[in-house]
């Protein structure tokens, strides 16, 4: 499927933003407790509530896009925002030898360098919330709701984004390494640099490339306003108040999100609980030459695989549209659902069978088949809610989407606390017994299948709600 350069330009500026973001998120644990010398447990709340709050204040992000910024003024101050946060982490991190005798500690103390960190926290919140929910919403600008590209021009978009994100670490490690306190400033200085990139490349293409085929420049005009000129140019007058068309695409945009609301909670036990039963319950050595891996490894799988199977999936989509059997992106959600019920079943089984560690295959065929259910259900979720949101709310509502994802991962914490690496324990304030790893892992696998089920029985209704976009 052929796709305007356009939207190519947005999503290589997005993967060199993601680039940037994953660098100063995975630096920014060791560097609370290294540097800023706060404790484990402070440190994991507080990366919770940083990540969380560039989820949650995309909604208001979206809003201030939508109804004074427009897409381009988004991008372009998220963007320095960005960079101006990266080179206040730099200089805090500059600041190391401030903190070289400070004890441990669960609070702040209000120091000097945690004053520069908490600004940094500040604009790097404000800056990362209005610059990804702009670039993710203008992918759509480039296509109307019925355009059979959508799907895969936001397949595209992620894949570049898990591209940032698997070569992140690979810099990060090169970069800083381990236990080098000294080091972090430059850490985050590389993320300066990696984020100026992003911004002078969007500067650079957008008055040539970010157009319409017949040369109208998009995202420059605030969507409200574009509404406005829309009626203008048709004699109507919509107003402030939504179709019923539109009431049921909103309807359809509630299911979606508690389907992506499943995935994440589910998902997230990757970088929690699933890396940490990794240590201990993961024969780690790949066999013949008997050499053993990290933990991390695990982390690396998923962006890789979203990658090389993003590139499959798109050329197979593409054949079947050219032969006229491509599912529907209702069908592609409900195949995404089929798969993540599988992708748990490969650890359930194993932990249910053996009693001490299990091998590192089947690490990789949860990896394998959890990475095909992100490839059903994200890109195509992103497609159907910019092909079904109200025009003057279309960045509103892809803000609406983080949000759930950010409440999605405050519940996959939850979950991943029951982990019972050391005896029973129970989930969702004591109402689950948690009795073993097995036990645990089935708490996900039902959960995707409730989804799974309930999706399938609502899949008739939904076509009725969706009026015809497919």
């Amino acid at each position: 499927m052929k796709h305007p350069i356009g939207m190519y330009v947005i999503s290589a500026t997005e993967m060199w933003e993601r680039f940037s973001f994953y660098i100063f998120s995975g630096i920014l644990v060791l560097f609370m407790f290294e540097v800023l010398h706060f404790s484990v447990p402070f440190c994991t709340f507080l990366y919770g509530i940083i990540i969380g709050s560039t989820y949650f204040l995309q909604l208001v992000a979206g809003f201030v896009c939508d109804a004074y910024l427009g897409n381009r003024k988004s991008v372009i101050i998220g963007g320095i925002l960005m960079i101006i946060a990266q080179l206040v982490f730099t200089y805090c991190g500059s600041l190391f030898y401030l903190t070289a005798n400070v004890a441990e500690h669960s609070s702040f103390l209000f120091s000097y360098p945690e004053i520069v960190f908490l600004i940094g926290v500040a604009v790097m919140a404000v800056g990362a919330s209005l610059f990804k929910v702009s670039i993710t919403s203008f992918v759509g600008l480039f296509y109307d709701e019925n355009d059979d590209r959508l799907d895969s021009a936001y397949t595209i978009f992620y894949m570049l984004i898990n591209a940032g994100a698997f070569f992140a670490p690979l810099l990060l490690n090169f970069v800083v390494g381990v236990n080098n306190p000294s080091l972090y400033q430059y850490g985050f200085l590389v993320g300066a640099i990696i984020m100026i990139i992003s911004v002078v490349m969007f500067l650079l293409l957008k008055n040539k490339y970010v157009c319409l085929p017949n040369g109208e420049p998009v995202g420059i005009i605030p969507i409200s306003k574009t509404q406005k000129n829309i009626e203008k140019r048709k004699n109507v007058n919509i107003g402030d108040k939504l179709s019923k068309i539109e009431i049921d695409h909103l309807k359809v945009i509630v299911l979606i999100l508690l389907v992506i609301t499943v995935f994440f909670i589910a998902h997230e036990q990757i970088s929690t609980s699933i890396i940490i039963l990794s240590m201990d319950y993961v024969n780690n050595i790949i066999p013949v030459i008997n050499y053993q891996i990290f933990p991390e490894f695990y982390l690396s799988l998923n962006p890789l695989f979203i990658v090389i199977f993003s590139i499959v999936f798109i050329k197979v989509m593409s054949s079947l549209s050219d032969r006229k059997k491509e599912p529907s992106s209702i069908s592609k959600l409900t195949i995404g659902l089929i798969f993540l019920v599988i992708s748990f079943i490969f650890l359930y089984v194993p932990f249910l069978l053996e009693n001490t560690k299990i091998e590192m295959v089947w690490m990789f065929l949860f990896n394998f088949f959890l990475v095909i259910s992100e490839i059903f259900i994200m890109p195509i979720s992103l497609s159907l809610i910019t092909k079904l949101s109200p025009l003057k709310y279309k960045t509103s509502m892809v803000g609406i989407l983080f949000v759930a994802t950010g409440i999605a991962e405050v519940f996959s914490g939850m979950f991943a606390s029951a982990l019972p690496t050391g005896g029973e324990t129970t989930m969702l304030l004591g109402i689950i017994p948690i009795s073993n790893i097995a036990s645990f892992m089935g708490v996900f696998i039902i959960l995707s299948v409730v989804a799974l089920i309930i999706w399938i029985l609502l899949k008739g209704k939904i076509k009725k709600l969706m009026h015809d976009v497919n």
